[in-house]
């Protein structure tokens, strides 16, 4: 999808999961959106610059990153067990789940080292941020997997694609703003319950993971999804062990 689909889709999301602490916890809302609202940004490393100053020159710059930090230490790592990639900027490196856990990963490592050593308050605050990280990329991925494009989540070790029929550029395809608007209704009606009390505080929570569960659930179902095994995986050669080289078992 592109960029504001996913900022979108993965806000709403976003703001389905915590609706129940909007009224009594602003600030987890904000720091969880805000980790979400970058994170769904990170997997795209394959972003051109943009030739004139927008939103995107500066999805473009949070983008970079990924790809001068984690993508090379991807790169480093699948060649050390025998999967080297060819191209690094290679957008299956990040769309995949390895990949996202890696960006999460150095993201911590990033975050976590400076609060920890100036004995910061701020902890809890970074524990959540890479929460909504985390969470970001995830939408992410399920995001694409609804395109045709779609994702490989166990790239490079796994030829199995998931993909989807929409066409992200489509102006004739109604899907993604139905799914926009879905997610916003499920928001709408989240927040209501909360606001007049109608709905037990104890049950807030699991109304939200349902309410998000419903709403992906949708939108995998209504993406004709299917799940395929690639021929092939270009820019990407299995080394042989040694072992296999020399047919001994």
């Amino acid at each position: 999808m592109i960029t504001w689909h996913h900022i979108v889709l993965a806000l709403l999301c976003a703001l389905i999961l915590c609706s129940s602490f909007l009224f009594t916890s602003p600030l987890i809302v904000i720091i969880v959106c805000a980790g979400t609202c970058t994170g769904t940004l990170l997997p795209d490393i394959h972003m051109s610059r943009p030739k004139k100053v927008s939103f995107r020159t500066l999805a473009w710059g949070v983008v970079q990153i990924p790809r001068r930090i984690c993508t090379p230490l991807l790169c480093r790592i699948y060649m050390r067990l025998g999967y080297p990639i060819m191209d690094p900027s290679d957008k299956r490196l990040t769309h995949s789940l390895p990949g996202i856990f890696v960006i999460t990963a150095c993201a911590g490592l990033l975050l976590y080292l400076p609060a920890l050593l100036a004995r910061s308050t701020f902890v809890g605050d970074v524990t959540l941020f890479l929460a909504g990280l985390l969470l970001g990329m995830g939408l992410h991925l399920a995001e694409d997997l609804c395109t045709r494009k779609g994702i490989f989540p166990l790239f490079p070790f796994s030829r199995v694609r998931i993909t989807g029929s929409i066409r992200p550029c489509d102006k004739t395809d109604p899907r993604i703003s139905r799914y926009q608007i879905q997610h916003g209704a499920v928001v709408s009606v989240l927040l209501f319950l909360e606001s007049t009390g109608i709905m037990a505080p104890d049950l807030a929570l699991l109304a939200s993971l349902a309410g998000l569960e419903a709403c992906m659930g949708i939108m995998v179902y209504s993406s004709d999804v299917t799940i395929q095994q690639d021929p092939g995986l270009a820019g990407t050669v299995r080394v042989p062990s040694p072992t296999q080289s020399t047919g001994r078992l």
